[in-house]
């Protein structure tokens, strides 16, 4: 460091060239400051659920970040008005049990007669009988006529075991597995112990693979439904599949849910499984190129997905263009629950405002410091015509919240059973959950709906069984 008194002794010019130099290195301080804090800040600033599209479970060890949904006034719990469920007696009790006084009157010794007794109080116990299998005996039988022709009676179609499983326990363990997660081990052992019948992980798979080829002309006609529809989402899955990385797709609306299991990521699957895309309808999805490749005939990218890539950009910079673009989806969001179907149809001021907006902010000059937010800026300029097409078309939302849940019970699925043993086993999952959820979006009993197709396909094989015979 110089003293003063070496300060003093310089002349104008060496002064002049000392504060340059101390200038100069200073802005070189500076610039490295800025630097060093931005890295502080992304090493700070993780990804999660909250931020990115990483699943909830990866926040298992971090702090929670707030959910994308804004506060409300209310309290948590049951709302005003909110109609509750109680217990109700059922006015055709199965059973029902008297209990009388005693018949002599412990006052006066007088006997009580059956005509004076009054019913003063009724309560209810709700439970199960025992399970218990049921075995059905199927025996032929053969009659010699006196020409001697030997006539013999016919098993049922479907009965081609000295020992078998029947529909309704095949129906069970297809419900328990797909739709309630159930692992081959645990179910074996569930099995046992409510209908006292021994039943292998073997014998499982083989009473699974069964119901997802009965239900298989189902799984292929949502698949042709949706090929059909007007609104489809898309979304994708790591899953493990022997220890190998495979990749859980689905396709879904309102009234359908299609899952595949595919080797690859990429937009072959998408090829394979809808060649000719969805025509006729807005496909929403995240900004993965398979997805924005697939045929449609408009595209919605998702804004849930946007906001939290938004939630990342304002805790890794604090700058007001995450806050500004982020508040302005949120107003869109805001505008599409209000609207009518009149304001969809025509001129709409608000709508063109929330547009005009946008288009200023995708254009508007970033400074290099926030390198993170340039390419969401750009991504954001090359498709604004697919971030707003739910404030023109009153059944797109703006969210592809529906395919994350039906791509979800995958991952639930894996993570109850660590994951599945064979690519076979993988595909009666894709089929058997596809079923359920659709028929639970169609409003119908997933249990009693897998347990019928099992009876129409053994009544259609005893069909073609007879007219064989005959």
């Amino acid at each position: 460091m110089v003293s003063k008194e070496e300060l003093r002794k310089l002349d104008k010019e060496q002064l002049v060239n000392l504060v340059s130099d101390l200038l100069i290195k200073s802005d070189a301080l500076a610039s490295l400051v800025h630097h060093l804090q931005d890295e502080i800040n992304k090493l700070k600033t993780h990804k999660n659920s909250g931020n990115s599209s990483l699943p909830p479970s990866h926040d298992l060890f971090s702090i929670r970040n707030q959910s994308l949904r804004g506060k409300s006034d209310k309290k948590s719990g049951g709302q005003p008005g909110h109609k509750g469920e109680t217990l109700r007696m059922s006015p055709h009790p199965d059973k029902i049990v008297e209990h009388l006084p005693e018949n002599v009157c412990p006052q006066c010794g007088r006997i009580h007669a059956r005509e004076t007794l009054q019913l003063t109080g009724q309560r209810q116990v709700i439970d199960i009988p025992f399970i218990k299998a049921s075995y059905t005996e199927h025996q032929i039988y053969q009659a010699v006529c006196t020409c001697g022709h030997v006539s013999t009676g016919n098993y049922p179609a479907g009965v081609n075991a000295p020992v078998q499983y029947g529909n309704n326990l095949t129906a069970l363990v297809a419900y328990l597995s797909s739709r309630q997660y159930v692992p081959y081990n645990r179910l074996s052992e569930l099995i046992k112990n409510i209908t006292t019948v021994t039943m292998s992980e073997g014998t499982i798979f083989n009473l699974l693979n069964k119901a997802a080829n009965t239900v298989l002309p189902i799984y292929r006609g949502i698949k042709d439904e949706l090929s059909k529809a007007t609104v489809v989402g898309g979304d994708e899955t790591g899953m493990k599949v022997e220890k190998n990385k495979f990749w859980a797709w689905t396709w879904q609306n309102l009234r359908a849910t299609y899952i595949t299991i595919s080797k690859n990521r990429g937009f072959v699957t998408v090829e394979n499984t809808f060649p000719d895309g969805f025509r006729y309808a807005t496909f929403i999805s995240d900004s993965l190129s398979a997805q924005l490749k697939t045929t449609a005939l408009r595209h919605q990218l998702c804004l849930a997905h946007l906001l939290r890539e938004l939630n990342f950009f304002e805790e890794l910079y604090h700058h007001k263009w995450a806050t500004e673009m982020k508040d302005l989806l949120m107003r869109a969001i805001r505008l599409k629950d209000s609207m009518t179907l009149k304001q969809y149809a025509g001129p709409f001021e608000e709508r063109m405002n929330i547009l005009h907006e946008f288009e200023k902010m995708v254009n508007r000059p970033l400074p290099p410091r926030v390198s993170k937010i340039l390419p969401f800026q750009k991504r954001l300029k090359k498709r604004g015509h697919q971030v707003f097409p739910f404030l023109f078309y009153p059944d797109v939302p703006y969210e592809n919240n529906g395919s994350e849940r039906a791509i979800r019970n995958v991952k639930v699925k894996q993570k109850v059973s660590g994951g599945f043993r064979s690519e076979r086993g993988a595909e009666i999952f894709a089929i058997l959950r596809s079923v359920i959820d659709t028929i639970i979006k169609k409003g119908g009993d997933p249990f009693d709906s897998i347990r019928f197709a099992l009876n129409v396909a053994a009544c259609k094989n005893e069909y073609l069984s007879q007219a064989h015979r005959n």
